[in-house]
């Protein structure tokens, strides 16, 4: 069986180099070999037209540059006993990492949430966004709240896995699974539900409302307590229902409970709590531990 790799986008930012030691720690814990990518896009397309001389000479400067500058991530993570692999691309930024991560049948893509233009650029819209939304595999993303952190030893002692009540939700506990007996860790499932009194603006009896509340809550904790005896592990899975914004309420249960890890999907469809997590995924890329977002089958 091929060794798996782990994909790790960098562009020569202390920002982006925030990924390198959370995929030292998963390539440890799933026996996988690093490939550092950065790609170079060159000269801008004028100056290459009006000085193809000078833009040709550009490009060798920087490709020198971004090669010398792996090297050097390269020799501190061979320090530590791991298989690493360095590769200056050229080309369109995403598609050349998407491609090498398809190409490569990456375990997962590990990159920090922004990088060279500070807390502004490599967001949602531009480039770590749009490769967490086509990587062909799971994309591990280190948010604002990790970035800002003193760096600390990486711990995975519990991974809180978010459903929505979805088939497509409950396509990130292979993944959960995998990493929980990895490192060793215990599974925490949980789901958001709207309190009735909030998600029904029309005038409902309040001893209606409570009812309500009463039986999606019990209806909920089935459903996780069923999910629960699906997943295959040697400690029991915890489940919590939770009540709120679905953000908001799993950002809290990360900081009450000191979750490592969150591993979820990049894509939901409203369930019991009407809250589809594909329109949440975002927000919770700002708890304070990294987030795994899974990209379900044929989406």
């Amino acid at each position: 069986m091929a060794e798996p790799t782990i994909v790790v986008p960098l562009d020569g930012s202390e920002l982006a180099e925030h990924a390198l030691p959370h995929a030292a720690a998963y390539a440890k814990a799933l026996g996988a070999r690093l490939l550092l990518v950065t790609v170079w896009e060159g000269a801008e397309e004028a100056l290459v037209k009006v000085l193809p001389g000078v833009a040709e000479d550009l490009f060798g400067a920087g490709e020198r540059y971004y090669e010398k500058y792996l090297a050097g991530q390269c020799e501190k993570l061979k320090g530590q006993g791991l298989t690493v692999d360095a590769e200056v691309l050229s080309g369109h930024t995403v598609d050349e990492i998407v491609r090498v991560a398809g190409e490569r049948k990456a375990r997962m893509l590990a990159l920090a949430s922004h990088g060279r233009s500070g807390l502004g650029r490599w967001w949602y819209g531009s480039i770590a966004g749009e490769l967490i939304r086509r990587s062909p595999s799971p994309a591990l993303v280190i948010g604002p709240k990790v970035l800002e952190q003193v760096a600390k030893e990486i711990r995975h002692g519990s991974i809180l896995v978010p459903l929505d009540g979805s088939e497509l939700s409950e396509a990130a506990l292979p993944q959960a699974a995998q990493l929980a007996k990895a490192f060793g860790a215990e599974i925490v499932l949980a789901q958001v539900l709207s309190w009735a009194g909030q998600a029904y603006l029309f005038d409902v009896p309040g001893s209606t409302v409570a009812e309500i509340d009463n039986e999606l809550t019990k209806a909920s904790g089935d459903y996780l307590a069923k999910v629960a005896a699906t997943v295959k592990m040697d400690r029991p899975v915890k489940s919590v229902v939770l009540h709120g914004m679905p953000a908001e309420a799993l950002i809290d249960l990360v900081e009450r409970e000191a979750i490592d890890l969150v591993v979820m999907t990049s894509h939901g469809r409203g369930g019991l709590s009407r809250a589809a997590l594909g329109s949440v995924a975002d927000r919770v890329l700002h708890a304070s531990c990294p987030v795994l977002l899974v990209r379900p089958a044929n989406t």
